[in-house]
């Protein structure tokens, strides 16, 4: 009974929200001299997956928002790379079960325990998101975002799902000043 109550309470917090978003950037970086960036994608010829097509124009569609515009890699003033990778986590859960009250020597009466040892596995998913100056092509922010991986019904959800990770991982990013 112990474990199908334990069982309930993972699922309950599995639909918590899990998502961590970490943050890091050179407090020395000139923000305020980007107006354009450029998304760079694999190599050619490296299959494009639904998912990172999805990350692109969520990360497009994220900093359009913020007054940046889209432009060739060689006329941007920042490039974003993106990076995701998916990791199979094991928790194990030590914890011990009541066995009732048993008589102890010397007469005296106290709970029994037997140990129990439960082992979980799960996949969790990061997305890393890199702002990288041209000119020296070092990261002047990164945004990290890791989540158990889910399972959704319909793409919608899916595409839903990415935008929202996409938007907290750019958050901290400073808007674009207008003019220059």
């Amino acid at each position: 009974m112990r474990r199908i109550a334990i069982f309930i309470l993972m699922l309950f917090f599995a639909g918590c929200s899990s998502l961590q978003v970490q943050n890091d950037y050179n407090p020395k970086y000139d923000f305020s001299k980007l107006r354009s960036f450029a998304v760079l994608t694999p190599k050619k010829g490296s299959v494009i997956t639904l998912t990172q097509e999805r990350l692109k124009n969520a990360v497009i569609e994220t900093l359009e928002a913020k007054g940046y515009t889209l432009v060739p890699k060689d006329e941007a003033d920042f490039w974003i790379m993106f990076h995701t990778d998916v990791t199979r986590m094991k928790e194990v859960v030590n914890d011990y079960e009541s066995l009732g009250l048993y008589p102890y020597d010397y007469g005296y009466w106290g709970p029994a325990y037997i140990p129990s040892r439960y082992e979980y596995t799960y996949d969790e998913a990061k997305i890393v998101i890199d702002a990288l100056d041209p000119s020296d092509k070092k990261v002047f922010f990164r945004g990290v975002a890791t989540d158990l991986l889910r399972d959704f019904d319909t793409p919608a959800e899916r595409i839903a799902y990415i935008k929202d990770v996409v938007r907290k991982i750019l958050a901290p990013f400073p808007a674009a000043r207008s003019g220059m």
